[in-house]
């Protein structure tokens, strides 16, 4: 919660605000006294070493390095999935048993259809399976990914199903927005998300 402190002149005048090219009385702005506690959003809650820990990862991430990452984190955690077979799905491997990196054909799937499907995804996999993949990938990183958590992802979802454009730019809009991210990791982030999902 940030509080914010509004100065007002003393004697007659209550206080003014400037709001764009009109003065609002404080008290019409805020309908409160001059010291107003303005309550921060509450769509996604990451402490501040949280946001430096990711920011510092995702700044220099690397795809390949990743992937690995999440295959021995998969075939650890995949015992606790509710359907297991889904661990296939999560690693993108064939009939044949070959790996394939990166599905760049899903990164452009709409925010709505994406979203859709990475709640299938993630039924399958349900929450104990969930937490304990990211988990495994956060104690290798040394990083809290609480980006990926099941809660936030849920939340993301939420906001996802009303987004325009690909699930790849509703994680990155999401994240700016809602989390406070720069464009650059926020768009590094959404490449990983989309990996671990799809």
């Amino acid at each position: 919660m940030k509080k914010w402190g509004i100065k007002t002149t003393s004697g007659a005048l209550s206080g003014m605000l400037l709001l764009g090219t009109m003065n609002v009385p404080l008290q019409s702005a805020f309908a409160a006294s001059p010291d107003v506690t303005i309550q921060e959003n509450d769509d996604v809650l990451f402490t501040d070493e949280e946001m430096q820990s990711m920011e510092e990862f995702f700044m220099n991430y690397d795809e390949d390095e990743f992937y690995k990452l999440l295959e021995i984190a998969v075939n650890e955690s995949k015992s606790e999935f509710i359907d297991p077979s889904v661990a296939d799905d999560l690693l993108n491997k064939e009939t044949n048993n070959e790996m394939v990196i990166q599905p760049f054909g899903k990164v452009t799937l709409t925010a709505k259809a994406g979203a859709k499907a990475i709640k299938a995804t993630m039924k399958k996999v349900g929450k104990s399976g969930w937490d304990k993949m990211i988990g495994k990938i956060e104690s290798m990183t040394g990083t809290q990914l609480v980006v990926f958590h099941w809660q936030s992802i849920n939340k993301f979802l939420d906001f996802a199903v009303n987004s325009g454009g690909t699930i790849a730019d509703a994680m990155t809009n999401f994240l700016v927005k809602k989390a406070h991210f720069n464009k650059t990791v926020a768009t590094y982030i959404s490449k990983a998300f989309v990996m671990i999902v799809f």
